[in-house]
């Protein structure tokens, strides 16, 4: 009997297997067909409605290019699990140039309240983007709850500044705070070797200072002065306020918040930075007044999101001649990496793919980095030159931070372009290798044995670094930073001489750098993009960004999460991080830097204290 009971589950086992199987292939061919049904439609998925106000609110970083995340990472990470949002500045200026000459678009509504961290530059080319659409006649209305210093500088160019009641405009200048290890690396009893070449290479100072050095103090008061009064000067002028306003407010800020009763909303209106405080609802209904409600429902005005928008206005690649965009994005590494890091191999890659495109008519070098390994950043300029050798332009473009190895790469360049606040030069060396005997040491653990030279065994941080060793990586140090200036003096036809008075390892701005002859104009991306043109002879042109690219799976993925099941993963995406977790995320930063540490002669041409937002 047993035995029949056994065959009796065998055939369920096999049947219930059979519909599991029918059941699972049925949802894969579902799955297709909602991939395919996608990709077979040619028009756009949103129409733009006639008058409709464009909402701008970005999410997040503001970077160069967006790294694609892992669709089912949006599904099932937790909120303290998932990556912080990104934002395009690309797709911002791209939106506001586009909506600037659509007659369907009657204004934008921008909202800054998800807006994360962004440099000084992204800042300012945005302000300027919405100085340029406001050039249609159209309005601009900034309608966030609370103004950081950064959202602030964005809302300053509205027509009209709305906030609420309970909010507040919260300014406090520029500043650099970072954080030191000696005494903490000295208690470990680790031995740190720095090397390094130039007065102001201060990238070394937190490993072997538990304070900022006079010299650093100097050329960061510099360079942030120049930041700060630009800052205040667009804000001022957007505002019609009187010059030094928001220096004077904030230096006496105890007794203008007094005069306010303490409430930094009122304080915030009397001193015009704000228009009118109101909660959502009232200018909800002021907008929905003058300029419809919405056909989508919702009880608001009608409008259609920034990103729908490009979508809906998505062209198709013309063909013929193009402008290649080559990004340098994040810390310059050794070998292959994602988006976030400037990987040698990696960019080295998409240079060789677009000098060998014969559609490619220039280059643009798009730069927002502080540099890293000195090895990688010559291993980048080096496939540059080769394009420039087979008769393509090269132009530099340098976003918020293209310092130490930033500037490495672009120094060769046929033209370099950087915009005002660009953060730009630190041209220097240095290298660090700490070593751990002692704290070895206090937990029992040794290290003995023999070697065949006295170089043997040199580099292992469980030994201290003999003179010898100390000696041959100074000398090394010494050459690579001889190296960036004759280079940088070849790039930018001085003399080395001219180069290592204003090296050193110093940061400017980028106004300063281009009187110092570092730069050779001031404009951002689009003048850029522009010069390439003008330099290859061309007028009809496409541009096209290099950069990695989702999986076809990855993708079907996608499509499928987002649109058949409903998922709204922007609205997951854009919420703000807590003080708390944004000080955790600053702090992995920090540790991801150090761990990108990678040169194979330990040594870096990279600006630690270049990051300013």
């Amino acid at each position: 009997m047993k035995g029949v009971w056994e065959i009796i589950k065998t055939i369920f086992k096999f049947i219930q297997g059979l519909g599991t199987l029918t059941l699972g292939m049925l949802t894969l061919f579902a799955m297709f067909g909602i991939v395919l049904a996608l990709s077979s439609r040619g028009e756009p998925r949103v129409s733009v409605p006639n008058g409709a106000v464009m909402v701008l609110d970005p999410a997040g970083a503001i970077v160069e290019q967006v790294e694609y995340p892992d669709p089912l990472d949006a599904v099932f990470a937790s909120e303290f699990n998932r990556e912080p949002p990104q934002t395009s500045i690309h797709d911002i200026t791209g939106a506001l140039k586009l909506a600037k000459t659509d007659n369907r678009i009657a204004a934008v509504a921008l909202i800054t309240d998800s807006l994360g961290p962004i440099g000084p530059s992204h800042l300012h080319t945005i302000a300027q983007s919405i100085r340029d659409f406001k050039e249609s006649g159209k309005k601009v209305y900034a309608l966030s709850t609370a103004y950081s210093q950064a959202s602030y500088l964005l809302a300053a160019e509205a027509d009209k500044v709305y906030m609420n009641p309970a909010g507040n405009v919260f300014l406090t200048g520029y500043g650099f705070y970072p954080t030191y290890f000696k005494s903490l690396l000295e208690k470990l009893e680790a031995n740190v070797n720095v090397f390094r070449v130039g007065t102001y290479k201060s990238a070394v100072e937190p490993f072997i200072r538990d304070d900022m050095s006079p010299a650093a103090k100097e050329a960061n008061l510099a360079f942030l002065g120049s930041l700060w009064d630009q800052y205040e000067g667009a804000v001022v002028e957007a505002r019609g306020l009187e010059a030094g306003a928001l220096t004077n407010s904030i230096n006496n800020l105890p007794d203008r918040l007094r005069e306010a009763e303490g409430n930094f909303a009122k304080l915030a209106q009397n001193g015009g930075l704000v228009d009118e405080l109101a909660p959502r609802t009232v200018w909800r209904n002021a907008l929905k007044e003058e300029f419809g409600e919405n056909p989508g429902g919702g009880n608001t005005f009608k409008q259609i999101h920034y990103q729908s928008y490009l979508a809906a206005k998505q062209e198709s690649r013309r063909g013929g001649n193009e402008i290649a965009v080559i990004t340098a994005q994040g810390q310059i590494v050794m070998g292959d990496g994602p988006i976030t890091v400037s990987a040698a191999e990696t960019l080295v890659g998409y240079i060789r793919n677009a000098r060998n495109n014969p559609n490619t008519a220039a280059i643009v070098l798009r730069v927002n980095s502080p540099g890293g390994s000195a090895f990688a950043s010559e291993l980048i300029r080096q496939e540059l030159v080769a394009a420039q050798e087979q008769g393509l332009k090269v132009i530099a473009s340098m976003g918020p931070v293209a310092a130490s190895g930033g500037y490495w790469i672009s120094a060769t360049a046929d033209e370099i372009w950087a915009a005002p606040s660009t953060i730009t030069g630190s041209i220097g060396i240095f290298g660090v290798i700490p070593t751990f005997e002692n704290t070895l040491a206090k937990a029992g653990v040794y290290t003995d044995g023999v070697g065949t030279t006295e170089m043997a065994g040199a580099f292992s941080t469980a030994r201290p670094l003999s003179d010898m060793t100390k000696d041959v990586i100074q000398q090394s140090i010494e050459n690579g930073y001889s190296q960036f200036l004759s280079l940088v003096a070849e790039g930018r036809n001085m003399t080395v001489e001219d180069v290592d008075k204003i090296a050193q390892g110093r940061v400017w701005v980028g106004s300063t750098a281009k009187d110092l002859g570092l730069v050779d104009h001031l404009g951002g991306f689009g003048d850029a993009v522009a010069a390439a043109a003008t330099a290859a002879g061309i007028e009809d042109y496409d541009v096209v960004f290099y950069r990695d690219f989702p999986s076809k799976w990855d993708q079907m993925i996608a499509d499928i999460l987002n649109s058949s099941l409903g998922i709204d993963f922007k609205s997951q995406a854009s919420q703000s991080l807590s003080p708390v977790m944004q000080t955790a995320m600053k702090l992995k930063g920090e540790a991801d830097m150090l761990l990108n540490f990678n040169d194979p002669m330990a040594s870096y041409a990279l600006c630690l204290l270049c990051k300013v937002e």
